[in-house]
């Protein structure tokens, strides 16, 4: 047999093998071929396709199925999308849209490496995670930012870098408040806050005056002048870390012209964009205060 009859050979021989698995892949098709819902398609072609898990579901396919056939899941759990996106599902689903949640992060530290003492130099995997089981990282101060970016790598919206100051910035103007740096910080210094929110408290450390000086000079050293001040009973401790309650900041209202800001010692609670300042000059005593202070001096 020459070389020609064996070409055309093989060639027969593969085109009937195609043809053969071909109908058996096409009937296998057919057989098991699972109706899509057009109202899950829809659904899920108006979601960002973050995969996020914001909304307690695996992924936005499977979110866009149970908010399509279960009657319990609400229109409104993508935080991402916002009150767009759960306008659309609302119209395809024909469900009543509930609350829009308006969050993003925020980080609890203000531990920039110009404030935050070192007490060693970390020279292992450059992760977050990894830096913390290193004796919890090379900063003095064990509940502020590492800076190396755990949060930055999940981040599905570009809003998170680590800044020239060695912590974490957030750019509000991406940040969707989906939640993934959140799990993936091993200190907790990021925590979910509403988009209107009127103050910031940017420290977590849970130590004392002296203590938490020694290991940032612009760290909450827990005087507690702002909830003695808080006309709204907003802030609290919580687990030895000092609390805001947003809600109920919110809702009293900008009558109390941000007192917590004005005492705050180092502007640890501090406005919308303002950094804390260690050497804040301290308020002026009244002549009532100051009459008080030389009484109890004496």
């Amino acid at each position: 047999m020459d070389l020609l009859h064996i070409a055309l050979w093989g060639v027969l021989v593969f085109t009937t093998l195609g043809l053969f698995f071909g109908i058996a892949l096409a009937s296998a098709a057919r057989k098991f071929h699972v109706p899509v819902n057009p109202q899950v398609e829809e659904v899920r072609e108006n979601l960002p396709s973050a995969n996020c898990g914001a909304c307690g579901f695996a992924g936005c396919q499977t979110y866009a199925e149970r908010v399509v056939e279960d009657e319990k899941v609400s229109p409104s759990l993508c935080t991402p999308g916002g009150k767009v996106v759960a306008i659309d599902i609302s119209r395809i689903t024909n469900k009543t849209m509930g609350e829009i949640k308006e969050v993003v992060a925020m980080l609890r530290c203000s531990g920039a490496d110009s404030v935050a003492r070192k007490q060693a130099e970390y020279d292992g995997i450059h992760t977050c995670l990894g830096a913390n089981l290193a004796f919890g990282g090379s900063k003095a101060c064990k509940y502020g930012c590492l800076g190396l970016g755990d949060c930055v790598r999940v981040c599905a919206f570009d809003a998170m870098k680590v800044g020239a100051s060695g912590i974490v910035e957030i750019d509000y103007t991406k940040c969707t408040g989906c939640g993934l740096c959140l799990d993936v910080c091993p200190k907790d210094c990021l925590v979910s806050y509403p988009r209107a929110y009127r103050v910031a408290l940017t420290c977590q450390a849970k130590g004392k005056g002296k203590a938490v000086k020694e290991t940032c000079t612009v760290g909450c050293v827990h005087c507690q002048a702002c909830i003695k001040k808080c006309p709204a009973k907003a802030i609290s401790i919580i687990g030895g870390i000092l609390d805001i309650d947003h809600k109920a900041c919110l809702a009293y209202g900008p009558s109390c012209e941000e007192i917590c800001v004005t005492v705050c010692p180092t502007d640890i609670i501090h406005h919308p964009g303002q950094q804390p300042d260690a050497n804040k000059p301290k308020p002026k005593k009244s002549a009532k205060q100051a009459d008080k202070a030389e009484e109890e001096a004496a």
